[in-house]
């Protein structure tokens, strides 16, 4: 008898241990992600090019004048809440570099900085309301869902 259940664990206990239980879908995900896989990546691409397009065009009189004349954008990423439809968090990639020539050798110098800004968000944005903002007449300076701030405000203490 002690032998059959020693026999019976030596089978169960293994196959207990490769059991697995379901992955659950992660809290936050990627905007381009939500409500599911890839579900949101036009949306939020065209948010990019909005955002993009409007710094573009300020760009000359403010943040590209400076110690970094030639400021880009890179990338806009944000997380979602999965489970609450709301934005946790929005960062705003920059780059800014300089180059000059060295008259004595003809060398090429070059600076370079990344540039990392975070969206000035409410607590608990709905990505819609947010998306709304952005595609709305000014991108850069509307104000935020449930904020007085804009996109804008928060590019300045950041480049």
């Amino acid at each position: 008898m002690f032998r059959k259940t020693l026999t019976a664990m030596l089978f169960v206990v293994p196959a207990a241990a490769f059991a697995q239980a379901a992955p659950t879908a992660p809290r936050y995900v990627d905007a381009m992600d939500w409500p599911a896989s890839e579900a949101g990546m036009e949306r939020f691409a065209n948010a990019e090019v909005r955002l993009n397009a409007a710094f573009d065009k300020i760009c000359g009189d403010t943040f590209c004048e400076g110690e970094y004349p030639n400021v880009r954008p890179m990338q806009l990423s944000c997380s979602v809440d999965s489970t609450k439809g709301t934005l946790k968090q929005c960062l705003w990639l920059f780059s800014g570099s300089t180059a000059t020539v060295n008259g004595k050798s003809g060398a090429v110098q070059s600076t370079a900085k990344l540039f990392k800004c975070k969206l000035l968000l409410a607590k608990d944005t709905p990505v819609d309301a947010f998306y709304g903002v952005i595609e709305g007449e000014d991108a850069l300076h509307a104000k935020l869902p449930m904020t007085n701030r804009s996109v804008y405000d928060g590019l300045i203490g950041c480049l």
